[in-house]
């Protein structure tokens, strides 16, 4: 992830720890919901990348083109950021691309 990523990412995670109104459940699933969604999302467009770079070292024009379309889609899908939810508490997470 990169720096500002990071702060963002942090800045949603510290709010979430801050809920003193919601039972350490709630707290603790809206933290682990926030890292497992930041992970996925990267680790998904690591590997995308990683695919695309080695269909053009390839020069595989069918491979870069399912790989692109699905990097993009990706990108699209996490333009908006997502909302994640728990007992009725709802945390907006941005994803920068």
């Amino acid at each position: 992830m990169d720096k500002q990523l990071d702060k963002k990412v942090i800045k949603q995670l510290k709010l979430i720890n801050s809920l003193q109104s919601r039972s350490q459940k709630t707290v603790h699933s809206l933290y682990a919901q926030a890292i497992l969604e930041y992970s996925l999302y990267h680790y998904k467009k690591e590997q995308l990348q990683v695919a695309i770079d080695r269909a053009l070292l390839e020069r595989d024009k069918e491979s870069f083109q399912r790989y692109s379309k699905e990097y993009k889609e990706l990108l699209v899908e996490h333009a908006d950021g997502k909302i994640i939810s728990e007992d009725g508490f709802q945390v907006y997470l941005p994803f920068e691309h």
